[in-house]
Protein backbone atom coordinates (compact mmCIF):
# COMPACT_ATOMS: atom_id res chain seq x y z
CA UNK A 1 0.00 0.00 0.00
CA UNK A 2 1.25 3.44 -0.72
CA UNK A 3 2.54 5.91 2.23
CA UNK A 4 0.91 8.52 0.22
CA UNK A 5 -2.83 9.44 1.46
CA UNK A 6 -3.76 12.36 -0.64
CA UNK A 7 -1.69 13.86 -3.84
CA UNK A 8 -2.53 16.95 -5.92
CA UNK A 9 -0.56 17.71 -9.29
CA UNK A 10 -1.32 21.00 -11.12
CA UNK A 11 -4.53 21.33 -10.05
CA UNK A 12 -6.62 24.39 -10.88
CA UNK A 13 -10.44 25.43 -10.96
CA UNK A 14 -11.93 28.01 -12.85
CA UNK A 15 -15.45 29.42 -12.35
CA UNK A 16 -17.20 31.08 -14.89
CA UNK A 17 -18.92 34.16 -13.86
CA UNK A 18 -21.43 35.80 -16.11
CA UNK A 19 -22.83 39.56 -16.08
CA UNK A 20 -26.11 38.48 -16.81
CA UNK A 21 -28.57 35.88 -17.00
CA UNK A 22 -29.14 36.24 -20.79
CA UNK A 23 -25.13 36.00 -21.03
CA UNK A 24 -25.05 32.92 -19.41
CA UNK A 25 -28.36 31.11 -21.19
CA UNK A 26 -26.67 31.97 -24.90
CA UNK A 27 -23.12 31.01 -23.56
CA UNK A 28 -24.98 26.95 -22.81
CA UNK A 29 -26.60 27.16 -25.84
CA UNK A 30 -23.42 28.02 -27.54
CA UNK A 31 -20.38 27.71 -25.87
CA UNK A 32 -18.29 29.80 -27.79
CA UNK A 33 -20.51 33.13 -27.10
CA UNK A 34 -18.55 34.06 -24.40
CA UNK A 35 -19.81 37.95 -24.16
CA UNK A 36 -20.53 38.96 -20.64
CA UNK A 37 -18.18 35.87 -19.52
CA UNK A 38 -15.53 36.24 -16.85
CA UNK A 39 -12.99 33.51 -15.83
CA UNK A 40 -12.19 33.63 -11.88
CA UNK A 41 -9.43 30.88 -11.24
CA UNK A 42 -10.15 29.35 -7.56
CA UNK A 43 -7.25 27.58 -7.61
CA UNK A 44 -3.66 27.55 -9.93
CA UNK A 45 -1.51 24.63 -10.35
CA UNK A 46 -1.84 23.46 -6.86
CA UNK A 47 0.93 20.88 -6.31
CA UNK A 48 1.32 18.76 -2.61
CA UNK A 49 1.21 15.18 -1.24
CA UNK A 50 0.23 13.75 1.89
CA UNK A 51 1.42 11.20 3.64
CA UNK A 52 -0.60 8.74 6.04
CA UNK A 53 -0.77 9.96 9.25
CA UNK A 54 0.46 13.54 8.76
CA UNK A 55 -1.85 16.23 10.14
CA UNK A 56 -1.41 18.73 7.79
CA UNK A 57 -3.23 22.47 7.94
CA UNK A 58 -4.38 24.47 5.25
CA UNK A 59 -4.57 28.43 5.49
CA UNK A 60 -5.04 31.75 4.52
CA UNK A 61 -7.60 34.75 4.45
CA UNK A 62 -10.98 34.31 3.14
CA UNK A 63 -10.97 33.86 -0.71
CA UNK A 64 -7.96 32.03 -0.81
CA UNK A 65 -9.08 28.73 -2.07
CA UNK A 66 -9.62 26.49 0.69
CA UNK A 67 -12.82 25.21 0.47
CA UNK A 68 -12.42 24.66 -2.87
CA UNK A 69 -9.78 22.36 -2.24
CA UNK A 70 -11.49 20.61 0.20
CA UNK A 71 -14.72 20.03 -1.80
CA UNK A 72 -12.30 18.21 -4.24
CA UNK A 73 -10.70 16.41 -2.68
CA UNK A 74 -13.86 14.89 -1.07
CA UNK A 75 -15.01 14.85 -4.56
CA UNK A 76 -18.41 17.32 -4.36
CA UNK A 77 -16.56 19.67 -6.67
CA UNK A 78 -14.60 18.76 -10.25
CA UNK A 79 -11.49 20.84 -10.69
CA UNK A 80 -11.01 22.39 -14.69
CA UNK A 81 -7.20 21.34 -15.08
CA UNK A 82 -5.22 18.31 -12.47
CA UNK A 83 -5.40 15.23 -11.12
CA UNK A 84 -6.24 13.87 -7.28
CA UNK A 85 -5.64 10.76 -5.69
CA UNK A 86 -7.10 9.59 -2.30
CA UNK A 87 -6.21 6.96 -0.46
CA UNK A 88 -8.50 5.92 2.04
CA UNK A 89 -11.88 5.91 3.35
CA UNK A 90 -12.26 9.83 3.83
CA UNK A 91 -14.64 11.46 6.30
CA UNK A 92 -15.59 15.10 5.83
CA UNK A 93 -16.91 18.14 7.97
CA UNK A 94 -17.17 20.76 5.26
CA UNK A 95 -20.43 22.50 4.73
CA UNK A 96 -22.63 22.31 8.40
CA UNK A 97 -24.93 19.35 8.31
CA UNK A 98 -24.07 18.20 4.55
CA UNK A 99 -25.65 15.28 4.19
CA UNK A 100 -27.77 14.91 6.34
CA UNK A 101 -31.95 14.69 5.16
CA UNK A 102 -33.53 17.61 6.88
CA UNK A 103 -36.84 15.36 7.35
CA UNK A 104 -34.98 12.15 9.00
CA UNK A 105 -34.20 12.21 12.36
CA UNK A 106 -30.97 12.29 13.50
CA UNK A 107 -30.96 8.22 14.40
CA UNK A 108 -31.66 7.94 10.74
CA UNK A 109 -28.77 9.86 8.80
CA UNK A 110 -26.56 8.49 11.66
CA UNK A 111 -27.51 5.03 9.28
CA UNK A 112 -27.84 7.16 6.09
CA UNK A 113 -24.62 9.15 6.31
CA UNK A 114 -22.68 5.28 8.19
CA UNK A 115 -24.11 4.06 4.76
CA UNK A 116 -22.71 6.27 2.62
CA UNK A 117 -19.20 6.62 4.20
CA UNK A 118 -19.45 2.39 3.11
CA UNK A 119 -19.83 1.16 6.72
CA UNK A 120 -22.13 -1.86 6.82
CA UNK A 121 -25.59 -1.64 9.12
CA UNK A 122 -23.75 -3.82 11.24
CA UNK A 123 -20.98 -1.52 11.44
CA UNK A 124 -22.97 1.22 12.34
CA UNK A 125 -25.42 -0.79 14.99
CA UNK A 126 -21.75 -1.49 16.52
CA UNK A 127 -21.03 1.95 17.23
CA UNK A 128 -24.36 3.84 17.02
CA UNK A 129 -24.32 4.42 21.37
CA UNK A 130 -20.65 5.38 21.17
CA UNK A 131 -21.93 7.92 18.83
CA UNK A 132 -25.14 8.93 20.47
CA UNK A 133 -22.91 9.42 23.73
CA UNK A 134 -20.27 11.42 22.00
CA UNK A 135 -22.76 13.78 20.21
CA UNK A 136 -24.86 14.37 23.87
CA UNK A 137 -27.94 15.36 21.99
CA UNK A 138 -30.32 13.30 24.25
CA UNK A 139 -33.77 12.59 22.90
CA UNK A 140 -33.26 14.74 20.22
CA UNK A 141 -31.56 12.13 18.44
CA UNK A 142 -35.04 10.59 17.27
CA UNK A 143 -36.51 14.08 15.91
CA UNK A 144 -36.43 15.36 12.70
CA UNK A 145 -32.55 17.30 12.35
CA UNK A 146 -34.72 20.46 10.81
CA UNK A 147 -35.71 20.61 14.22
CA UNK A 148 -32.10 20.90 15.83
CA UNK A 149 -29.44 23.95 16.14
CA UNK A 150 -26.85 25.02 14.29
CA UNK A 151 -24.67 23.55 17.53
CA UNK A 152 -26.64 20.07 18.10
CA UNK A 153 -26.27 19.53 13.97
CA UNK A 154 -22.28 20.05 14.62
CA UNK A 155 -22.53 17.50 17.43
CA UNK A 156 -24.33 14.89 15.30
CA UNK A 157 -22.22 15.26 12.11
CA UNK A 158 -19.29 15.26 13.99
CA UNK A 159 -19.94 12.29 15.77
CA UNK A 160 -20.46 10.27 12.90
CA UNK A 161 -17.74 11.03 10.73
CA UNK A 162 -14.90 10.77 13.46
CA UNK A 163 -16.32 7.46 14.69
CA UNK A 164 -16.55 5.39 11.76
CA UNK A 165 -12.92 4.57 11.48
CA UNK A 166 -11.77 7.11 8.14
CA UNK A 167 -8.84 7.14 6.88
CA UNK A 168 -8.52 10.58 5.83
CA UNK A 169 -10.18 13.08 7.92
CA UNK A 170 -10.94 16.79 7.03
CA UNK A 171 -12.19 19.62 9.16
CA UNK A 172 -13.32 22.85 7.60
CA UNK A 173 -14.15 25.44 10.29
CA UNK A 174 -16.99 22.96 11.94
CA UNK A 175 -15.80 23.43 14.93
CA UNK A 176 -16.28 27.26 15.01
CA UNK A 177 -19.79 26.30 15.42
CA UNK A 178 -21.32 24.62 19.37
CA UNK A 179 -19.94 25.20 22.67
CA UNK A 180 -16.22 25.70 24.06
CA UNK A 181 -16.30 22.43 26.15
CA UNK A 182 -17.93 20.10 22.93
CA UNK A 183 -15.12 22.03 20.44
CA UNK A 184 -12.09 20.50 23.71
CA UNK A 185 -14.02 17.51 23.43
CA UNK A 186 -13.83 17.10 19.28
CA UNK A 187 -10.37 18.55 19.54
CA UNK A 188 -8.96 16.31 21.61
CA UNK A 189 -10.59 13.37 19.62
CA UNK A 190 -9.07 14.67 16.69
CA UNK A 191 -5.63 14.54 18.19
CA UNK A 192 -6.67 10.87 19.47
CA UNK A 193 -6.84 10.33 15.78
CA UNK A 194 -4.37 11.79 14.34
CA UNK A 195 -1.47 9.66 16.97
CA UNK A 196 -3.46 6.63 16.16
CA UNK A 197 -2.14 7.10 12.23
CA UNK A 198 -5.31 9.10 11.05
CA UNK A 199 -4.37 11.56 8.04
CA UNK A 200 -5.60 14.57 9.04
CA UNK A 201 -6.43 17.78 6.71
CA UNK A 202 -7.60 20.47 8.97
CA UNK A 203 -8.57 24.29 7.70
CA UNK A 204 -9.05 26.35 10.89
CA UNK A 205 -8.73 30.48 11.29
CA UNK A 206 -7.56 29.65 14.79
CA UNK A 207 -3.70 29.81 14.39
CA UNK A 208 -3.49 28.61 17.76
CA UNK A 209 -5.30 25.30 17.33
CA UNK A 210 -3.23 24.83 13.97
CA UNK A 211 0.05 25.24 16.08
CA UNK A 212 -1.05 22.68 18.54
CA UNK A 213 -2.54 19.83 15.88
CA UNK A 214 -0.45 20.29 12.87
CA UNK A 215 3.14 19.74 12.20
CA UNK A 216 2.85 20.30 8.57
CA UNK A 217 1.06 23.69 7.11
CA UNK A 218 0.32 24.86 3.82
CA UNK A 219 -0.60 28.55 3.46
CA UNK A 220 -3.11 29.12 0.20
CA UNK A 221 -2.99 32.66 -1.03
CA UNK A 222 -4.78 33.74 -3.87
CA UNK A 223 -5.45 29.87 -5.46
CA UNK A 224 -1.97 29.44 -5.32
CA UNK A 225 0.32 27.28 -2.65
CA UNK A 226 2.32 30.47 -1.04
CA UNK A 227 4.63 28.71 1.37
CA UNK A 228 4.79 24.67 2.73
CA UNK A 229 6.56 23.93 5.79
CA UNK A 230 6.96 23.41 9.34
CA UNK A 231 3.44 25.04 10.84
CA UNK A 232 4.93 27.83 13.04
CA UNK A 233 7.11 29.40 10.13
CA UNK A 234 3.90 29.36 7.96
CA UNK A 235 1.39 30.64 10.73
CA UNK A 236 4.37 33.62 10.89
CA UNK A 237 4.26 34.60 7.49
CA UNK A 238 0.57 34.27 7.40
CA UNK A 239 0.26 36.38 10.17
CA UNK A 240 2.08 39.27 8.38
CA UNK A 241 -0.37 40.94 7.14
CA UNK A 242 1.38 43.12 4.57
CA UNK A 243 2.72 41.34 1.82
CA UNK A 244 5.54 43.75 1.11
CA UNK A 245 8.46 43.86 3.52
CA UNK A 246 11.08 46.58 4.13
CA UNK A 247 14.44 46.46 2.36
CA UNK A 248 16.59 45.93 5.21
CA UNK A 249 19.66 46.96 3.21
CA UNK A 250 17.96 50.94 2.78
CA UNK A 251 17.67 50.99 6.46
CA UNK A 252 21.28 49.95 7.32
CA UNK A 253 22.62 52.46 4.67
CA UNK A 254 21.12 55.26 6.59
CA UNK A 255 20.78 53.46 10.11
CA UNK A 256 24.67 54.58 11.14
CA UNK A 257 23.52 58.59 11.83
CA UNK A 258 21.09 57.16 14.58
CA UNK A 259 22.95 56.59 17.26
CA UNK A 260 19.78 54.97 19.59
CA UNK A 261 19.54 51.44 17.67
CA UNK A 262 22.12 49.13 16.31
CA UNK A 263 22.12 47.91 12.87
CA UNK A 264 21.56 44.24 14.48
CA UNK A 265 18.77 45.08 17.02
CA UNK A 266 17.06 46.70 14.44
CA UNK A 267 17.35 43.99 11.63
CA UNK A 268 16.04 41.10 14.30
CA UNK A 269 13.33 43.91 15.12
CA UNK A 270 12.74 43.69 11.28
CA UNK A 271 12.63 39.77 10.93
CA UNK A 272 10.78 38.99 14.19
CA UNK A 273 7.76 41.85 13.28
CA UNK A 274 4.36 41.28 12.67
CA UNK A 275 3.82 44.64 10.98
CA UNK A 276 6.18 46.13 8.47
CA UNK A 277 6.07 49.48 6.56
CA UNK A 278 6.05 48.95 2.89
CA UNK A 279 9.16 48.79 0.59
CA UNK A 280 8.83 52.70 0.18
CA UNK A 281 10.20 53.56 3.37
CA UNK A 282 12.66 56.32 3.24
CA UNK A 283 14.08 56.43 7.31
CA UNK A 284 13.83 60.24 6.48
CA UNK A 285 10.37 60.32 6.62
CA UNK A 286 9.08 61.37 10.01
CA UNK A 287 6.13 61.01 11.88
CA UNK A 288 5.30 57.45 10.96
CA UNK A 289 5.35 53.81 12.36
CA UNK A 290 7.84 51.46 11.10
CA UNK A 291 7.77 47.99 12.54
CA UNK A 292 6.01 45.94 15.20
CA UNK A 293 6.99 42.75 17.40
CA UNK A 294 4.55 41.00 19.63
CA UNK A 295 7.01 38.90 22.21
CA UNK A 296 5.45 36.29 25.18
CA UNK A 297 7.70 35.88 28.69
CA UNK A 298 10.89 34.19 27.20
CA UNK A 299 10.94 37.40 24.60
CA UNK A 300 9.98 34.92 21.56
CA UNK A 301 8.01 36.66 19.06
CA UNK A 302 4.72 34.79 19.08
CA UNK A 303 0.71 36.21 18.78
CA UNK A 304 0.00 33.36 21.05
CA UNK A 305 -0.39 34.06 24.70
CA UNK A 306 -1.95 32.01 27.67
CA UNK A 307 -4.94 33.41 29.47
CA UNK A 308 -3.28 35.91 32.51
CA UNK A 309 0.52 36.11 30.72
CA UNK A 310 2.14 38.96 29.74
CA UNK A 311 2.38 40.21 26.41
CA UNK A 312 5.46 41.97 25.45
CA UNK A 313 4.99 44.48 22.61
CA UNK A 314 8.07 46.68 20.87
CA UNK A 315 7.53 49.20 18.19
CA UNK A 316 10.27 51.19 16.46
CA UNK A 317 8.85 54.62 14.64
CA UNK A 318 10.39 57.83 13.61
CA UNK A 319 8.27 60.39 15.42
CA UNK A 320 7.23 63.71 14.27
CA UNK A 321 9.74 66.08 12.86
CA UNK A 322 8.74 68.78 15.67
CA UNK A 323 9.00 69.64 19.34
CA UNK A 324 5.35 68.39 20.32
CA UNK A 325 5.44 64.79 21.90
CA UNK A 326 3.90 62.07 20.35
CA UNK A 327 2.54 58.89 22.55
CA UNK A 328 2.28 55.40 20.77
CA UNK A 329 -1.24 53.38 22.06
CA UNK A 330 -2.25 50.05 21.43
CA UNK A 331 -6.11 49.13 20.82
CA UNK A 332 -7.40 45.80 21.12
CA UNK A 333 -10.39 44.37 19.46
CA UNK A 334 -12.42 41.62 19.98
CA UNK A 335 -14.29 39.16 17.50
CA UNK A 336 -17.24 41.27 17.58
CA UNK A 337 -15.28 44.36 16.24
CA UNK A 338 -15.63 45.68 19.70
CA UNK A 339 -13.06 47.59 21.60
CA UNK A 340 -11.70 45.90 24.29
CA UNK A 341 -9.57 47.82 25.92
CA UNK A 342 -6.66 51.49 24.57
CA UNK A 343 -3.86 51.77 26.42
CA UNK A 344 -0.43 52.83 26.09
CA UNK A 345 2.20 55.84 26.64
CA UNK A 346 -0.57 58.38 27.25
CA UNK A 347 -2.32 56.45 30.00
CA UNK A 348 0.43 54.80 31.39
CA UNK A 349 1.68 59.40 32.31
CA UNK A 350 4.64 58.99 30.14
CA UNK A 351 6.53 61.71 28.77
CA UNK A 352 8.06 60.21 25.12
CA UNK A 353 10.64 62.70 24.38
CA UNK A 354 10.12 64.73 21.11
CA UNK A 355 12.36 64.39 17.88
CA UNK A 356 15.09 66.99 18.45
CA UNK A 357 17.91 65.03 16.94
CA UNK A 358 16.06 62.63 14.04
CA UNK A 359 16.69 59.66 15.69
CA UNK A 360 14.50 56.26 15.39
CA UNK A 361 12.37 55.35 18.43
CA UNK A 362 11.72 52.54 20.07
CA UNK A 363 8.43 52.03 22.94
CA UNK A 364 7.77 48.86 24.72
CA UNK A 365 4.67 48.02 26.44
CA UNK A 366 4.28 44.90 28.72
CA UNK A 367 0.39 43.93 28.76
CA UNK A 368 -1.07 41.07 31.16
CA UNK A 369 -3.62 39.49 29.32
CA UNK A 370 -6.62 39.24 31.77
CA UNK A 371 -8.79 38.47 28.25
CA UNK A 372 -11.47 36.31 27.60
CA UNK A 373 -9.77 32.96 25.56
CA UNK A 374 -10.40 34.46 22.34
CA UNK A 375 -9.29 35.77 18.90
CA UNK A 376 -8.15 39.73 19.07
CA UNK A 377 -6.88 42.26 16.35
CA UNK A 378 -4.93 45.19 17.61
CA UNK A 379 -3.75 48.11 16.18
CA UNK A 380 -1.26 50.74 16.61
CA UNK A 381 -1.16 53.91 16.67
CA UNK A 382 0.71 57.11 16.73
CA UNK A 383 -1.12 60.28 18.02
CA UNK A 384 -0.30 63.94 19.85
CA UNK A 385 -2.59 63.93 22.91
CA UNK A 386 -4.95 67.12 22.08
CA UNK A 387 -7.20 66.96 25.78
CA UNK A 388 -7.85 64.45 28.23
CA UNK A 389 -8.88 60.96 26.38
CA UNK A 390 -8.15 63.01 22.83
CA UNK A 391 -6.19 63.15 20.33
CA UNK A 392 -4.91 63.83 16.64
CA UNK A 393 -3.51 60.74 15.21
CA UNK A 394 -0.51 60.80 12.71
CA UNK A 395 0.03 57.67 11.86
CA UNK A 396 -1.59 53.88 12.08
CA UNK A 397 -0.57 50.59 11.42
CA UNK A 398 -3.21 47.92 9.82
CA UNK A 399 -5.40 45.85 12.21
CA UNK A 400 -2.63 42.86 12.75
CA UNK A 401 -3.96 39.30 13.96
CA UNK A 402 -5.57 37.55 15.50
CA UNK A 403 -4.11 37.41 18.60
CA UNK A 404 -4.85 34.33 20.01
CA UNK A 405 -5.57 33.78 24.21
CA UNK A 406 -5.85 30.35 25.04
CA UNK A 407 -7.00 28.53 28.19
CA UNK A 408 -7.83 25.34 29.54
CA UNK A 409 -11.39 26.20 31.55
CA UNK A 410 -12.19 22.12 31.44
CA UNK A 411 -9.09 21.36 33.69
CA UNK A 412 -7.64 24.48 35.13
CA UNK A 413 -9.77 27.13 37.25
CA UNK A 414 -9.40 30.54 35.56
CA UNK A 415 -8.43 33.95 37.46
CA UNK A 416 -12.02 35.45 36.07
CA UNK A 417 -14.81 34.45 34.44
CA UNK A 418 -16.19 36.64 32.02
CA UNK A 419 -15.33 39.15 29.32
CA UNK A 420 -12.07 41.01 30.94
CA UNK A 421 -10.68 40.37 34.52
CA UNK A 422 -9.88 43.50 36.68
CA UNK A 423 -7.46 44.54 39.28
CA UNK A 424 -9.14 43.42 43.17
CA UNK A 425 -8.35 43.41 46.59
CA UNK A 426 -10.01 41.85 48.86
CA UNK A 427 -10.33 40.34 52.90
CA UNK A 428 -12.57 38.09 55.13
CA UNK A 429 -12.63 38.87 58.76
CA UNK A 430 -14.05 40.19 61.62
CA UNK A 431 -16.93 43.14 61.50
CA UNK A 432 -14.42 45.16 63.24
CA UNK A 433 -11.07 44.17 61.09
CA UNK A 434 -12.67 45.13 57.54
CA UNK A 435 -11.78 48.08 56.29
CA UNK A 436 -10.59 49.55 53.05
Amino acid sequence: MSDIAISVSNLSKCYQVFDSQQSKSLHAIWPKYTKGMQEVWALKDVNFEIKRGEAVAIIGRNGGGKSTLLQILTGTLTQTTGNVKVNGRVSALLELGSGFNPEYSGRDNVILNGLLLGLSREQISSRFQEIEAFAEIGNAIDRPVKTYSSGMMMRLAFAVQVLCNPDILIVDEALSVGDFFFQQKCLGYIRKLSENGVTLLFVSHDMGTVRDICKRAIFLQEGEIHLDGETTSVIQKYLEKSRTLVNINKINASVDKYESISKSALRVLFEESVWKASDTLDTNVTGQIICVGFYDEQSQPTTTFKLGSNLLMRVLYAPPKDECAAHITLVIKNKFDQVVTSLGSSRLRLLPPANLTNELLMFDLKVTLLLEAGNYSMQIRLARQTAPNQGELIHATDWVGPMIVHWDYEKESTPFTGMVGLPTSGAFGLIENIGF
